[in-house]
């Protein structure tokens, strides 16, 4: 039966154990899409209805409040022990905001992992916008926002900027964050 099916007469309820493991996926999928959609629109108001320093500032407030949030519920359920990066990078692929990211971690070491993100839909949809944005959100607000990630996982753990090419680069990376644990 597919999602849109029903039996007889009998409305198809939100039971996701009747989904099969397609199903949920794609649902997965579409609600990482949802909530990275629901984040923009809500900024987009901010910015609309106040300015974008207030947009900015509120954004950053939300998701420094909600990665601690979502990192004590996502480490349990996905049995996810340490501290260190390697177990931050299992961790962080499986946020919801995260997982819209083409991107490959890199391990370099104990204290030392790599993010290349290959394509970032928050990029794009600020290219299609033409406001110019794209120009100064990596460098600026997207240093913060995984900064606020990386220390939520661990208060030692930095993000240090390696490349940010905004997909001009020929090997089409968008942007290469390294993540640092300092002794």
């Amino acid at each position: 039966m597919s999602m849109r099916e029903t039996e007889g007469n009998t409305l198809r309820q939100g039971e996701l154990g009747g989904l099969s493991k397609e199903e949920l996926v794609t649902l997965v999928r579409l609600y990482s899409k949802l909530f990275l959609a629901m984040d923009g629109f809500w900024y987009l108001a901010v910015k609309e209805l106040v300015s974008e320093d207030m947009a900015t500032t509120c954004d950053l407030w939300v998701w420094d409040k909600y990665a601690r949030y979502e990192l004590k519920r996502l480490l349990p359920l996905l049995n996810i022990e340490g501290d260190d990066l390697a177990a931050f990078a299992t961790a962080f692929g499986f946020s919801p905001w995260f997982s819209n990211l083409k991107h490959k971690f890199t391990r370099e070491g104990e204290n030392r992992v790599t993010l290349t993100v290959l394509d970032c839909p928050s990029l794009n949809a600020m290219k299609r916008e033409g406001a110019g944005r794209e120009n100064t959100f990596c460098p600026q607000v997207e240093q913060q926002l995984l900064q606020i990630f990386a220390q939520s996982f661990n208060p030692r753990a930095r993000v240090i900027p390696i490349e940010l090419p905004l997909k001009t680069s020929e090997d089409g990376i968008c942007c290469r964050w390294q993540f640092v644990i300092d002794e």
